[in-house]
Order: structure tokens, then sequence, then C-alpha cells
């Protein structure tokens, strides 16, 4: 197919969105989308050749989410062209003594890891719509658990709605565009980071828009935010290894989810549903005249 058409109306016109990277290639290059990592969710269920919803299914992940919310693989469907994946409030808290300190979770979310990875010289692309709760998240890779080489590229992260009780710094976060290279703390190193950001005109639970990263080099990616350049990172060390594609929508503790009057209580299920319209992986290769 060349296109794909969105289930959605705007002014009666049906929205269809291209099926080729958004960003132009190099001269004398072109993009070719890499299928097994890419899915424009057009089926009735999740296609698990590609995507793992259930967080202590991948061979190198087990993280089940930050409390007080627990990712759950039922949260994660399929249905209309879109991935959906709904948040919510338990049924009954949940005690989890997988880390140091017991955790309990009052809420879900939900997460999807790719099954294979991919390395720099790529173009990453999503296209999603945030939901309107204190819940967040976003488009990111990770690599292994590697002691002294734990890397995490965020492409985008936001937040549906700020809580009452959110960090000052983060009350802009339900409408922006911000992104992370980091290299993460292991028994063998300290975090360090690089990150920026740039905030778009509507909130991210708006309105669909979309995202990307060209992964360009071990030491430069390239972001965009609705097919526009918009800034450059470098990452703290050379970002040279294998990493492999997550979304997720999850709680942070710097916009903490209110015990009265929370979203994730009162919002219907619409409202709590972030829609994902595809995800997209490029590679560069040469063109042909």
């Amino acid at each position: 197919m060349i296109h794909k058409i969105c289930f959605a109306l705007f002014f009666g016109i049906l929205i269809s969105t291209p099926s080729w990277a958004q960003i132009e290639a190099p001269a004398g290059k072109k993009w070719v989308k890499i299928n097994h990592l890419s899915d424009e969710f057009d089926g009735k269920l999740l296609d698990t050749k590609k995507w793992i919803a259930e967080p202590e299914g991948h061979p190198d992940f087990g993280w089940i989410g930050r409390p007080p919310a627990l990712f759950k693989a039922s949260s994660v469907t399929v249905a209309n062209g879109f991935m959906n994946i709904e948040v919510g409030k338990l049924d009954s808290p949940f005690v989890s003594n997988k880390y140091a300190q017991p955790a309990t979770y009052e809420y879900y979310g939900g997460i999807i890891r790719a099954s294979q990875s991919i390395s720099y010289g790529n173009y990453f692309e999503s296209r999603f719509k945030m939901s309107k709760t204190e819940m967040g998240g976003g488009f990111w890779l990770m690599s292994k658990n590697n002691c002294g080489k734990k890397h995490e590229i965020d492409i985008t992260e936001s937040i549906g709605v700020v809580s009452p009780l959110a960090e000052e710094w983060g009350k802009k976060w339900d409408k922006i565009m911000h992104s992370n290279t980091i290299h993460r703390e292991t028994p063998c190193n300290k975090a360090v980071r690089s990150q920026t950001m740039m905030y778009p005109e509507t909130k991210n639970s708006d309105e669909f828009h979309t995202y990307g990263c060209w992964w360009k080099s071990p030491t430069e990616l390239l972001f965009y935010l609705d097919g526009k350049y918009v800034y450059t990172l470098k990452p703290p060390v050379d970002f040279d290894q294998e990493l492999f594609l997550h979304f997720s929508i999850e709680s942070y503790d710097w916009n903490p989810i209110p015990k009265e009057g929370s979203k994730l209580t009162s919002a219907t299920k619409e409202d709590r549903t972030a829609l994902i319209d595809y995800i997209r992986t490029y590679k560069l290769v040469e063109a042909k005249n």
C-alpha cells in the first residue's frame, strides 16, 4: 500500500499517512523500511513475532513498571488501525517483591519491546497521541543490561495531564517533545546523559504528532517532529551497540498520581487510552537511477 488509511475524519475527509519516511535521505541514498521493526497496526492482534507486550516475557528485559503503575500485557491491544495502550486503576493493589524493596502497584499501563535489536545508521519514526491522564511515556530504545554499556535513547517522552503534585520543572510536560541519550548506571559506571526538548503548539494528548530520530552515527542523533528537524544530540559516550525499540505508557514519580481526583479513576476509557498509529524503522540504501 502506498498510504496507510487512518480511521479518523477531519472535515469529513479521511486522514491518510504516507508509508514512506517523512525525512529526506542524503544525496544518492533512499530510505527503505525494515519490515520486522515496523508495524502499521492494521490487524486485530499485536504481532508477537515483532513485539513482546508481556513485561517479563523478553529475554533481555524484565522491568514491570515504575510504582504505582504496573505494566500489563492485557492493556496493549490492536484495533481500528491503531495500537492502543490503556491505563487505569487495578481492581486491587498488587505488591511485588521483585526489587530490593517491596513495591506496591495500584494502577496499570503497558509496554511493548521489539524482539530484535538494531544499531546506528537507521531512522525511527512513530505517530501517536498521548492519553489524557497523569501517566505518560513514549518511544525509545534500550540496550541489554551489559555492565558498563547500558544505553538508552528516548526519541520522545511526555505526559497526558499535569498532576497538581507535579514537580515545578515538569509542569510543561503535557506539551513537549523531550529527548535523551543516557549512559545508564551499572555497577561499572555512573549515569550520564545528554538531553534537549522543544514545545509543540498543541498538547500531546490533543492531537497526533509524528516523532522521528535518525541515529546517524555513534556520536550524532538527529530528531524530528512532524517531519521537520528540531535538534541534534551528541551522546555522552559513543552509542555504537545494539538497542531494542520500546513503546511504553508508565507513571512518573515527578508527576505523582493524586489519591483523589485522578484522571486514571475519573476519565473515560477513550481518554485513558494512548493511540499509536504506526512504528516504522528505515535503513539507508543506494538509490538507483
